[in-house]
């Protein structure tokens, strides 16, 4: 397995709120493309999807937070070129479309979404 494909992994499998990590597809080629999606279980049935298609000219992604339906999702589809963090992207429990902080960089990136999935969790059980 790819070596980004364990630290992803290691660095799920240790964070707090993942409860149970599922690889759903991972293909990986000798010229080094990698398709990647992960499944995590997190409390109170939500789940985070992790998703990547990383080649050696470019790199996709996308993370989810969902239930029986998205919740918060980042991704660098090229749909939003007016945002400044374009192609990074934020789509939020709203379905409102703005700004990442997210660069492509997935072991950094996965960091950032866990935060803020954490920030997210603790903001609604407040309310």
């Amino acid at each position: 397995m790819a070596a980004i494909a364990d630290d992803l992994l290691n660095l799920l499998r240790q964070h707090v709120l993942v409860q149970n990590v599922r690889v759903v597809n991972y293909d990986e080629t000798p010229l080094g493309k990698l398709e990647l999606k992960i499944r995590c279980r997190l409390a109170k049935n939500y789940q985070l999807q992790v998703w990547l298609h990383h080649e050696a000219t470019f790199q996709d992604y996308a993370y989810q937070l969902f239930t029986d339906h998205p919740i918060l999702r980042w991704d660098n589809a090229p749909h939003y070129p007016q945002i400044s963090t374009a192609p990074h992207h934020f789509h939020d429990e709203i379905g409102q479309v703005g700004d990442s902080p997210l660069s492509g960089k997935p072991l950094e990136d996965l960091k950032i979404v866990l935060a803020e999935i954490e920030k997210w969790l603790a903001s609604t059980k407040a309310a």
